[in-house]
């Protein structure tokens, strides 16, 4: 990262616990409200809150862990190639609608190592990267070149109200839905009035899930799916505050928070099934309901107040 590179984040940036502007002096940042500081790693920033929960990020930097490993599992072949075309089917939503309306300043939250975001870099627009996993921005920027990278706490986003003119989240806001309303009010915060968020999550009304996640007593789901992982010998067992988010719930959500124009996007590709539920996938999903509302994921696009709310 150039210097060029780092104050042009660092304009963007703000204090996770007191909302100050961050300083850069002598390779780290302090912030201009109450003076705490924070270390700059690599051209990272670490703006971690103080109050953030540790046991919490251990676990995440375990998952990260896995994320970087390379290795298919035999077997799941079907289902890895669905997952990758459900993100180039999310990115490419997002290339469509901001084609032809000049370059912009995204946050990518909850980016993790997906590469595909570094395309709007490449096309000119300000991208920057946001995880709680130092580990996994540290292999976007030395391994694919990504410019803007900032570790923090999806609770407190560390940027100024107001910055962003896109805000894109994959897979995340499950890893913290007890505090899905508190998220969805942080990206309508940091989005410019009118900006666009590409929200993108695992459906807890998934056509092949939604019998657990929605029928089931949400401790006995948790507990079959502890079962199931550890039965499998998986790796990574979902952490307890894991759990499919409601589509229906959530477009709901971002209404209440102000946000307008809220559209779920048919999706095609249906991750996590074989290739018979898949085939049983695309007959039902003729209907374009089911398209939209009952896949693994929902994607949701949504526009932020024309005018600034209360911040």
């Amino acid at each position: 990262m150039t210097n060029s590179d780092l104050n042009d984040l660092v304009r963007l940036l703000a204090c996770p616990d007191c909302g100050g502007d961050p300083l850069f002096s002598d390779g780290e940042l302090r912030c201009s409200g109450c003076s705490r500081s924070y270390e700059v790693k690599d051209g990272i920033p670490l703006l971690y809150p103080k109050g953030m929960n540790r046991e919490h990020l251990a676990e995440e930097e375990k998952l990260g862990g896995i994320m970087q490993q390379t290795e298919i599992e035999p077997g799941t072949e079907f289902s890895e190639e669905q997952w990758k075309r459900s993100k180039d089917e999310f990115w490419g939503q997002v290339r469509e609608r901001l084609g032809g309306s000049g370059l912009k300043i995204i946050l990518n939250v909850g980016c993790g190592i997906d590469t595909r975001a570094l395309e709007l870099q490449e096309m000119g627009h300000t991208l920057v990267s946001f995880d709680l996993v130092y580990s996994l921005l540290e292999s976007l920027k030395t391994g694919h070149g990504a410019k803007h990278c900032t570790a923090g706490d999806l609770l407190h986003l560390p940027f100024k109200s107001g910055s962003f003119d896109c805000l894109c989240c994959i897979d995340l806001i499950h890893h913290e839905i007890e505090h899905t309303p508190e998220i969805l009010a942080t990206f309508e915060r940091v989005l410019k009035p009118g900006g666009l968020l590409f929200l993108e999550d695992i459906n807890a009304w998934g056509l092949f899930q939604f019998y657990k996640s929605i029928l089931l007593p949400r401790p006995v789901h948790r507990t079959l799916r502890s079962l199931y992982h550890v039965l499998k010998g998986s790796p990574y067992r979902p952490a307890d505050y894991e759990f499919p988010t409601s589509v229906f719930k959530t477009m709901r959500l971002l209404e209440r928070v102000g946000f307008a124009e809220i559209d779920a996007v048919p999706q095609r590709a249906y991750p996590n099934i074989g290739g018979i539920g898949y085939r049983i996938y695309e007959v039902l999903s003729r209907v374009q309901h089911i398209k939209r509302y009952h896949n693994y994921h929902y994607m949701i696009v949504a526009v932020a107040p024309k005018t600034a709310m209360q911040r």
